[in-house]
Order: structure tokens, then C-alpha cells, then sequence
């Protein structure tokens, strides 16, 4: 190839490349300059260049932000996220994916596509949905109470006829065989709306309420299944975490799944001759033909579970009292709720890129410490 056409060459390449790469300047490169730019200002609103509007201030916003209790709260959170996505997901799909192809369920197919419907569904429906699964009203409450209800039934019934017998007043049968009766609309409504059956209840009973008999039918006529634990700072995060690990798993199952077809099954029926069981051959020849995969799905599921904003705000609305607030949640409440604080907002998503980078050297790092290479295909 003479100097002339190798010229050409090179620049018919340069022609190709330029288009795509203004625009990628344009697209991520200079957001992510205007946003650690804007972290570093004291920008209020209006027009940022030109206006006198932008003044640099250094890493002020930074070190507010590393003494806000809500900043790490939410960082705890997301740690949550990503352990559940790594340490959940991950293995689950594997193995899932290795159930299906050694064909040691039947339906392998059908099941494929059963665990990957979730992560096509609309993160919004998904947060919706179960957000209704998960309410007071809804479905799950219905079948743990219909499961309760004849245990309250007996209990309240010993309430109330001790209640009788200690305070001497005189409760006819017919009422109390209306409240107790899980079938009557009393028994029902005392049982779906606590505050109002106990104020009903106390009301018929006696002029003069026992404080007792209070505490007493608060604890009978209550739901035994309530959402009320979930707006706890230890239990909140349970049904997000359940529902991360159910929308994204079978996405890694069906990854799993493409490159598991690309291993030599002479490989595993040599082994399956010299007689490995199934443990072994996941353990000693799946796995380690997978290290790229498994590599690849784990940047995968770090940078997931950081923009994990629609699924936990379309469930809970950010929580009450920020308890299920993740970093994005947090930034789009810096930046479009109240009062704007575009440079805080700025500085939690830097934040939130250097915690991921962080992560994916630290995975790529304990890859190399076990021998493992790259996916090359």
C-alpha cells in the first residue's frame, strides 16, 4: 500500500470518527464538566454564563454535604441497592441460568421467558404495582388478614367477655355476636377502619371506657397485617430490595444464558465421563468461562442500582421522612423541590459517578486478584 492511498485512508477515518465524537462531547462529556462546574459555584438560578450569575467557591458544597445526615442515609440505601444487585441478581441469574441449560428443569423456554418479563415491564408500572401489592388495602394485607381474622375473632371475644365479667355491666348477647362475627358488616368494618370501630365499640359498651378494655381492643381490632412496619428505618428498604432482585434478574439470567451456549459441550461431557457432578462442572468449568460475563453484568449492576430513581419513587414517593431515600432521589429533590440548590444537587451526582467508578475498580480489581480476564467476545 503506497503513502498516498494509506493517506486517504486515514483521513476518510478521521471524517468518520469527527461526527460521532462532537457528538459525544455534546451529549455526556461537557454535562458532566458543566456539572462538577456547577458544584463548585455558588449558581443561584438564571443565566449561567455571562451574567455575573456564576462565581467559583471551591469544594464548599462538598464538605456541607459530607456532614448531612440525609446524604448519608441515602447512601446507606444505595449501598443496600448495589449489595442486593451484586450479591442478588448475580448469583440468582447464574444459577437460573445454569438450571435451564443443563436442562435440569423442564420448560426451560417457557421459564426464560416468564423471568425476563420484569425487566421489560416499565420501572414505573413495576413501582405502581407493587406499591398497590404492598398498601394497607391491597392484596398481600387481604390474604394475611383473611388468614388472621378467626384468631381475632376468639380473641376478641375473651376480651370482651372478661371485660364483662370484671366491671359487672351487663353486654347483651346480640352485640356482642355482632362484632364478633367476621361476617357482619360491624365485624368488617371495625376490623378494615381500627380507629373508628374502637371509638364505636368503647361507645356502646359503657359510658365510663376502661382504659384496659382500650388497649385491649386496640390490639384485637387491629390489622394484623400493616404497612405501618415499612415506615421504619430498619424494615423500609425490605420490599424495594425484594423488588430490585425480582425486575433485574432475569435480564442477568438471560446474559448468563447466551454465553453459556458458547462453551464446548464436549468440555463438559468429557467431564461428565470422567464422572464430575454438577457442582463441579458449574464450579470448576461454567464459572470460570464466565469471568468476563460475570465482569461485565457486575458494571452492569453498579450503575443500575446508582439510578435506581424511578422504580423506589414511583413505590413510595421518596418514603416518609426520607427513609427509602436513595443519592438520585435526593439530587432531584436538591434540584426541582423547594428552594433549588443546583450546586448541591451538582455535587451529589459527582458524588454518585465517583462512588461508581469507585466500585467498578474495586471489581475489576478483585477480578484480576483471582486470575480472571475480560470477556473478549
Amino acid at each position: 500500500m503506497d503513502k498516498t492511498s494509506l493517506k486517504e485512508k486515514k483521513h476518510a477515518y478521521r471524517w468518520m470518527v469527527i461526527p460521532p465524537f462532537i457528538i459525544y462531547l455534546f451529549v455526556l462529556a461537557f454535562p458532566v464538566l458543566l456539572s462538577i462546574i456547577l458544584s463548585l459555584s455558588d449558581f443561584n438560578g438564571g443565566r449561567i454564563f455571562g451574567a455575573g450569575s456564576l462565581k467559583l467557591i471551591g469544594f464548599g458544597q462538598y464538605a456541607k454535604l459530607l456532614s448531612d445526615p440525609y446524604f448519608w442515609h441515602a447512601f446507606r440505601n444505595n449501598i443496600y441497592i448495589v449489595l442486593i444487585s451484586v450479591f442478588g441478581q448475580l448469583p440468582l441469574g447464574l444459577f437460573l441460568a445454569y438450571l435451564i441449560y443443563r436442562r435440569i428443569v423442564r420448560l426451560g423456554t417457557f421459564w426464560q421467558g416468564v423471568l425476563y418479563v420484569p425487566s421489560v415491564i416499565s420501572v414505573i408500572v413495576i413501582g405502581i404495582m407493587w406499591n398497590l401489592i404492598f398498601s394497607p388495602f391491597g392484596p398481600l394485607a387481604e390474604v394475611v388478614n383473611d388468614f388472621n381474622r378467626s384468631s381475632y375473632q376468639n380473641n376478641l371475644e375473651k376480651v370482651l367477655d372478661n371485660y364483662n365479667y370484671q366491671n359487672g355491666d351487663a353486654i347483651e348477647d346480640a352485640m356482642i355476636d355482632d362484632i364478633i362475627r367476621i361476617d357482619s358488616k360491624a365485624a368488617r368494618k371495625a376490623f378494615d377502619d381500627p380507629d373508628k370501630g374502637i371509638r364505636e365499640t368503647i361507645a356502646v359498651l359503657s359510658d365510663d371506657t376502661d382504659e384496659q378494655l382500650v388497649l385491649d381492643l386496640s390490639n384485637m381490632l387491629s390489622r394484623k397485617w400493616s404497612s405501618d412496619f415499612l415506615n421504619k428505618d430498619g424494615a423500609s428498604m425490605w420490599p424495594i430490595l425484594f423488588v430490585t432482585l425480582w425486575c433485574w434478574t432475569g435480564m442477568y439470567l438471560i446474559i448468563f444464558l447466551a454465553n453459556m451456549q458458547k462453551i464446548n459441550k464436549e468440555t463438559i461431557e468429557s467431564a461428565m465421563i470422567d464422572g464430575a457432578k454438577e457442582k463441579s462442572i458449574l464450579r470448576h468449568i461454567i464459572i470460570p468461562e464466565l469471568q468476563g460475563s460475570i465482569m461485565n453484568c457486575s458494571v452492569l449492576c453498579i450503575s443500575g442500582s446508582l439510578n435506581s430513581f424511578a422504580l423506589i419513587y414511583s413505590m413510595t414517593g421518596g418514603g416518609p421522612a426520607r427513609i427509602t431515600q436513595v443519592l438520585a432521589i435526593y439530587m432531584y429533590e436538591k434540584a426541582f423541590m423547594g428552594s433549588p440548590d443546583y450546586p448541591m444537587a451538582n455535587a451529589i451526582s459527582m458524588m454518585m459517578v465517583a462512588f461508581s467508578l469507585l466500585l467498578i475498580l474495586l471489581t475489576r480489581k478483585i477480578q484480576k486478584a483471582f486470575g480472571g480476564q475480560d470477556d473478549e467476545n
